[in-house]
């Protein structure tokens, strides 16, 4: 049997490492051309060696917060696969901290990569697919993107933009063929948790990807994982009592954590 993505064309940005890095190997292996779009350029030289088997594999150093760089990855790919069938709108930043401590330049740099960096993608995107009748659009969010978790203001401010933009244009880009999924990961032990360790809860990367994969190949609009997290989910939206429970045991624990210097997410 054919995989889906034998022979598709594939643009993964923050692809250099974490998820996208994992996302991109899975779909070199199972037979797609691939775009790896990350930065710093360390980032990118290190995944080029480490797919260096892969000769469907290309490499490019690009700040997603520039639109002329994001844009420009989608020309290449056209003008080289004459096509874009997958775009996924990995890259993102990772923010729990004190509001009070939040910079307003700080406020830009999580905006400027978790939404604009997605809205780029987009919009770069989208006119390719819109021409061929065809195309998947995947959008990195968060489970920060459906709940807000306290301590995350800044993250959930752009994820949830995130999932109410793709939500809209899922339903409203369906009758052209092009699909649009988000994708909403709980704890995955990734360079998102900086010097802190992963939480215990945290799945591999890898395990992430095949996810992901299996989600974009249903056409699943909410892409919400591990299924721990995922359950949880759909427990609490149901009840916002609990909600309340939840996110003011989570908001107390992550205060005492910083009163104290200790560990937190």
């Amino acid at each position: 049997m054919t995989d889906v993505f034998e022979g598709k064309v594939c643009i993964v940005t923050g692809g250099s490492s974490g998820i996208g890095f994992a996302v991109s190997e899975a779909l070199l292996k199972r037979g797609a051309a691939v775009y790896i779009v990350g930065i710093p350029a360390e980032s990118v030289n290190a995944a080029k060696e480490k797919l260096a088997a892969y000769k469907n594999a290309r490499y490019a150093v690009v700040d997603v917060s520039c639109y002329e760089d994001v844009q420009k990855t989608v020309d290449d790919a056209v003008v080289e696969f004459g096509r874009l069938d997958y775009m996924f709108n990995n890259a993102g930043l990772g923010a729990t901290l004190q509001f009070e401590t939040a910079t307003l330049e700080y406020w830009k740099k999580i905006i400027d990569v978790n939404l604009w960096g997605v809205i780029y993608g987009v919009h770069a995107a989208f006119p390719v697919m819109a021409k061929q009748g065809s195309g998947h659009i995947i959008n990195t969010a968060s489970i920060a993107g459906l709940l807000a978790p306290p301590y995350q203001a800044l993250y959930c401010a752009s994820k949830f933009a995130v999932v109410g933009m793709t939500e809209a244009l899922r339903y409203e880009h369906e009758y052209r063929g092009i699909a649009f999924s988000t994708v909403c990961p709980g704890n995955v032990a990734t360079p998102i948790f900086g010097p802190l360790e992963p939480p215990k809860d945290a799945i591999s990367a890898e395990e992430a990807a095949q996810i992901i994969l299996a989600g974009v190949e249903q056409k699943e609009g909410l892409i919400i994982f591990p299924e721990s997290v995922k359950q949880m989910y759909l427990a609490l939206r149901a009840d916002q009592e609990k909600i309340d429970v939840v996110m003011k045991e989570m908001a107390e624990t992550r205060r005492k954590a910083y009163a104290t210097g200790g560990k937190y997410y």
